[in-house]
This record gives structure tokens, sequence and C-alpha cells, in this order.
């Protein structure tokens, strides 16, 4: 019966399994110290297409600039129009932040973090129109 009220056990049990190893242990995506400021950085790090666990979103990061600028395109499944994408570090971490301007979608905004040790993107989905925010995952989808 429980498997009956609740037929994503699986999968909810595996993104809060991902939350917390996430939030319990960041580690940084390069060695050495992280106050140096004149270390680079490889953002094509996250370059590729990467589906988030709970449904058939799909981010496409491409074309990723040394300054953090990149094409993103974001599906749900059909697209929907990114108005910003900018790839920048926050606190040793590469972020990837997106903003989009779309039907139903304006002022809606992801703020990922690359997580290397599970080449993750995990992070937070704000949801404007509802001014709800989500902690969401996405994994790269294999070639």
């Amino acid at each position: 019966m429980y498997d009956t009220l609740y037929p994503h056990r699986q999968g909810i049990i595996f993104f809060l399994f991902l939350a917390g190893l996430f939030l319990s242990s960041l580690q940084p995506i390069f060695a050495g110290d992280a106050a140096q400021t004149d270390m680079k950085i490889d953002y094509g790090i996250i370059a590729g297409e990467w589906k988030r666990i709970d449904g058939g979103y799909v981010v496409k990061v491409k074309d990723v600039k040394a300054d953090g600028q990149a094409v993103v395109s974001y599906f749900n499944p059909k697209p929907i129009h990114v108005a910003e994408a900018t790839i920048s570090t926050e606190q040793s971490l590469i972020k990837l932040f997106i903003k989009f301007q779309d039907k139903n979608y304006e002022g809606s905004t992801y703020r990922l973090y690359y997580y290397a040790q599970k080449d993750a993107l995990v992070g937070f989905y704000y949801q404007a129109a509802m001014d709800r925010t989500y902690e969401v995952i996405f994994l790269r989808k294999a070639l």
C-alpha cells in the first residue's frame, strides 16, 4: 500500500540522498588554496546536457567561455526562453545562474552548483509565479 500512495518513493529517496551529500560535504572543485584570486577555473566542465531527476526538465550548456558566458537552453519539454545565463564561482564551486523570460516563467530562476564528486548540478529553482523555491538536482545525460 505504501508504494501505491508514494509511487516515486525511490526518486525522492535518491534526491534526498544527493541533496544531503551536497549540503553536508561541499568540496572545492579544484585543489589548492581557495583564497587565491588568480586561479583559473575551467567553466567548460559543465558543458553538456543535464536532466533534472524529478522530471523531463533539461538544461543544455554549450560554447562556454573563460569569462563565464555560455549558450544555455532549457526545455520543459518544449523550449523556454532563457533571458540570462552566467557561470561564475561561489565559495569555490562553479555556479550556473539561469533566468527565464517566457510565458508562465517570467522571473523564474535556477541557481545551480557543480558537484564534481557526483558530476551533478545541485541547487535551487525559484518559481516566480508561485513565489516558491525548490531544491533540484540535474545529472549529466550520457552521450
